[in-house]
């Protein structure tokens, strides 16, 4: 049995990894092909393409780089083609997926599969996706559970997994004096997200100098980071161990919008949510996007419990109020604690290893 995994960024990887190792349990000797990150590669994968080079978010963003990735699009689909796979997985990304995915439909005809794991956020945005992702695809994966009616009524074999995050038991520890900064995973995220918070890291560290600064990221942009904040006394991690240690120590998080928010909910870290981006993109986003908030915590309880600080809210002004708020009252972050255990209850399908439910579905 052939498989292909593609994903294209590093909340992706993650899942992917823990997809493969439950693959290998089932099927030792079974060939993965496709892309994938770090951890992928950890587990055997020969990624085609670095997924750095996919590292864009945004809709303007991608516009001035479409030659780049379609001649990345191109590549994927020959080897795809070439390969003739039993199966095909897309994580996460769905821009990408879906194309891909149109494109290599003749397979069907000698029997491959395709399966998302995922969903796109067709609740918030570009509902149109639902009926696309219907017709394009065999079965999918959604990591909340009041996704899965926005594709059946299309006829798309759809199942609510959880989130794979959560289902590793974890203890959550006395915070220790950490103030942590999350840029983002994607070098426009983080060069756009560090320099507006260049000045607030600045402040915390001579406001809260009994506190130690951290900022996780991924060894690529460790020169990056390091070139727009020109300070070594800030410890910056790449390291997966180390960065799932420091996220259950710290006292607080300031975090770029993500998946990464979900790991800080997991380890009842007090959070501040904040992104920007470019113009043109955040004017797209503010006439389309159908929610309020970014945080999915907050959209599923439909009220601001993580603070946001989004586009022209990202304001030093803003920050410093909720960092200083955050670490001097207990109130404040015990609030932010309630919904985290809570909302950390409702990640899982009775409470199954994620990974384990898809595997037994499509071996």
């Amino acid at each position: 049995m052939k498989i292909v995994m593609i994903v294209t960024e590093p909340s992706g990887d993650f899942l992917g990894f823990q997809l493969m190792k439950e693959i290998k349990k089932k099927k030792k000797n079974i060939a993965i092909h496709g892309l994938g990150g770090e951890l992928m590669q950890s587990c055997g994968l020969k990624s085609w393409i670095d997924i750095k080079e996919f590292s864009t978010i945004g809709v303007f963003e991608v516009l001035i780089r479409i030659f780049k990735f379609m001649k990345m699009l191109n590549l994927v689909e020959k080897k795809i083609m070439d390969l003739k796979p039993d199966l095909v997985i897309t994580i996460d990304s769905p821009s990408f997926s879906y194309r891909l995915i149109k494109r290599i439909q003749k397979l069907r005809e000698s029997g491959s599969r395709f399966i998302h794991y995922v969903a796109p956020t067709v609740w918030a945005w570009k509902k149109y996706r639902a009926k696309i992702f219907s017709h394009l695809y065999d079965e999918l994966f959604t990591l909340f559970n009041f996704e899965p009616r926005y594709f059946k009524k299309y006829g798309l074999k759809t199942t609510f997994v959880g989130h794979e995050i959560f289902f590793e038991k974890i203890k959550t520890k006395k915070k220790k004096k950490i103030i942590l900064f999350l840029p983002g995973s994607r070098k426009t995220e983080i060069v756009r997200n560090l320099n507006l918070l260049n000045k607030t890291i600045k402040y915390t560290k001579k406001e809260f100098k009994d506190f130690k600064i951290c900022i996780l990221s991924f060894k690529p942009y460790l020169k990056l980071i390091n070139l727009i904040l020109n300070d070594n006394e800030i410890n910056i991690i790449t390291d997966f161990k180390k960065k799932q240690q420091v996220l259950n120590d710290s006292f607080l998080a300031v975090a770029s919008s993500g998946s990464v928010t979900l790991e800080l909910c997991k380890f009842k870290t007090p959070t501040i949510v904040v992104y920007d981006t470019h113009i043109i993109t955040r004017l797209i986003i503010k006439l389309f996007v159908k929610v309020k908030y970014a945080s999915i915590m907050n959209i599923m309880f439909n009220k601001e419990i993580i603070p946001e600080f989004l586009f022209e809210k990202f304001k030093f002004i803003n920050l410093t109020k909720q960092i200083n708020k955050l670490i001097k009252f207990k109130k404040e972050r015990k609030i932010q604690e309630y919904y985290m255990n809570k909302f950390s209850k409702l990640m899982l399908n009775r409470g199954i290893k994620p990974s384990k439910i898809i595997v037994d579905k499509i071996l």
